[in-house]
């Protein structure tokens, strides 16, 4: 299995979150700053990155959010709609 990499995965997501998403892009700019110093086998990275999705992302609902967690967790959009659909 080839290891992901935590910079080109924030890269991707980025290009998703509307620009007028200020403070989410600053964390996730500092997110893909912070990866280029760790060995692609730590997960800390990973870790520092759901953090920031879980502060911006708490309750998921427009399209562009559902595509960012797709990115970031290898699901698809329609499991991830589902998942949120069931915790209400």
């Amino acid at each position: 299995m080839e290891r992901r990499n935590c910079q080109a995965i924030i890269k991707q997501m980025m290009e998703k979150i509307p620009s007028d998403k200020t403070e989410f892009i600053k964390d996730l700019e500092w997110n893909f700053e912070d990866a280029g110093y760790k060995a692609p086998e730590e997960t800390l990275q990973w870790e520092r990155t759901m953090k920031t999705l879980q502060k911006h992302i708490p309750d998921p609902s427009a399209d562009w959010e559902f595509e960012v967690l797709s990115i970031f967790t290898t699901h698809s959009i329609d499991d991830l709609k589902a998942m949120v659909a069931s915790k209400s």
